[in-house]
């Protein structure tokens, strides 16, 4: 059987989907990073603010000031999961195309694609409006809201942690059979004589 798509351009394609993983891998560290960071922001701007922030603190008083920040903060992480869920299906979406009808790999690196896009999936529908809802929730009744909108709030960043944990593991087992893939068709193609 002739086979669809050549050597070369299959390990073009790989090399093209482990530079994407990589980015995956990298937008889960900065989104990781970013979104605790903006909370913790809150304290610091308070214990040294600029003169506009001063003023607003003596005016409203630090516990309402601090409430807007908060909320400021909660919007933009709202924001920035919703643009990193799409992001994240994006890629899923990418790598399962370009390997489905691009490259020579084999189902198991097809089936992890596969899982990858359904963790994006899951994580975009489910996941991330659920995070939104139970924040914005929290927010509109003021600092942690109802003890049961904050356990599911806490449950729904537990699962969203999860979720880029499974992406990671996946991911990475998938850049072993790509690269482990690549260097195996360069040695048979070494042994036949081609290189």
């Amino acid at each position: 059987m002739l086979n669809r798509i050549s050597p070369e351009s299959s390990a073009l394609v790989r090399r093209v989907t482990a530079v994407i993983i990589g980015i995956w891998f990298g937008g889960i560290l900065l989104v990781a990073l970013a979104a605790p960071a903006t909370f913790r922001s809150v304290d610091s701007v308070l214990a040294a603010p600029p003169e506009s922030v001063a003023k607003a603190v003596k005016t409203l008083g630090p516990g309402l000031t601090r409430e807007i920040l908060q909320f400021q903060i909660g919007e933009a992480n709202r924001t920035l999961f919703a643009v990193w869920g799409w992001a994240q299906l994006g890629f899923g979406l990418t790598i399962l195309i370009l390997l489905l009808f691009m490259s020579n790999v084999g189902r198991p690196a097809l089936g992890l694609s596969l899982a990858m896009m359904a963790l994006a999936v899951l994580m975009n529908f489910v996941l991330i409006p659920g995070i939104a809802d139970a924040g914005r929730g929290m927010r509109a009744t003021l600092q942690t809201g109802p003890a049961g909108l904050a356990g599911r709030f806490r449950t729904m960043h537990i699962g969203f942690t999860v979720f880029e944990l499974s992406v990671v593991a996946l991911g990475s087992v998938l850049l072993f059979l790509l690269l482990r893939s690549r260097r195996g068709s360069g040695l048979r193609r070494h042994r036949n004589g081609e290189i």
